[in-house]
């Protein structure tokens, strides 16, 4: 079963890159492109695995939805880890005060924030979402090597050319 990511991201370059990003991670991905729509995802499907909240959204900035996630009877377990382009040390405490499990500046890269997604999804959830690499199987135009037999040919064991 696929682990569900929720993003709340309104910047469309970014949250289209997220979402490409883990999809092929092996992530279902749902996307809110602000807070409204964050809210009501919040009041009518179940929790997901993650939460990647941007702070800065239009109607419900991301302070206020990191509370009303916590408030929330079914969500207030969920993890959460903020991403965002600001790199200001207070906005970074309050935010991990307020229940953040993690946060992750966007321009560290796509690398930093997989580390974070994998130091907070339980271990087993965390392996299961890593897809199994595909075994390389060589295309019909390479020709194929032959395989040495195990097994010495005796003399007896070869065919014999008779004539015809």
């Amino acid at each position: 079963m696929k682990q569900t990511v929720v993003i709340v991201e309104d910047e469309p370059d970014t949250a289209d890159l997220l979402i490409r990003k883990l999809e092929r991670e092996g992530f279902s991905v749902i996307h809110a492109k602000d807070g409204r729509q964050a809210t009501t995802l919040i009041d009518t499907i179940a929790p997901p695995s993650l939460v990647l909240l941007d702070m800065v959204i239009p109607y419900v900035n991301g302070f206020e939805l990191l509370g009303i996630i916590r408030q929330h009877p079914n969500w207030q377990q969920a993890p959460i880890l903020v991403v965002s382009a600001d790199y200001y040390e207070p906005d970074i405490q309050r935010a991990l005060k307020g229940g953040a499990a993690a946060y992750v500046v966007k321009s560290s890269g796509f690398s930093d924030l997989l580390r974070a997604m994998k130091r907070i999804l339980p271990p087993a959830e965390a392996a299961a979402s890593t897809p199994a690499r595909p075994v390389a199987k060589p295309s019909a135009d390479v020709p194929r090597k032959r395989r040495a037999s195990a097994r010495p040919h005796t003399r007896s064991g070869r065919r014999k050319n008779r004539a015809a």
